[in-house]
């Protein structure tokens, strides 16, 4: 598993991230995650960051940006 940062500022990096990436309509995240819909998946994510961040009971919707990032990137 990838060694993710939830600093201020790597936090920052991975909003303006999902904000601006080019993203699929839906993708296989892994064999047991299937998003059907990645701009709400997105936005969910982002919404969580925005009313909660630095709460780290929250760092799970950064790790699922960061994930998706991942996948995205990989090929």
């Amino acid at each position: 598993m990838a060694e993710y940062k939830y600093d201020e500022e790597s936090v920052k990096a991975i909003e303006e991230w999902a904000k601006s990436a080019t993203l699929p309509k839906q993708i296989q995240l892994s064999d047991s995650e299937n998003i059907v819909n990645v701009a709400a998946y997105v936005q969910a994510n982002l919404n969580d960051i925005a009313a909660h961040y630095p709460d780290a009971f929250y760092h799970p919707a950064i790790t699922r940006l960061y994930r998706l990032k991942d996948k995205l990137e990989e090929g």
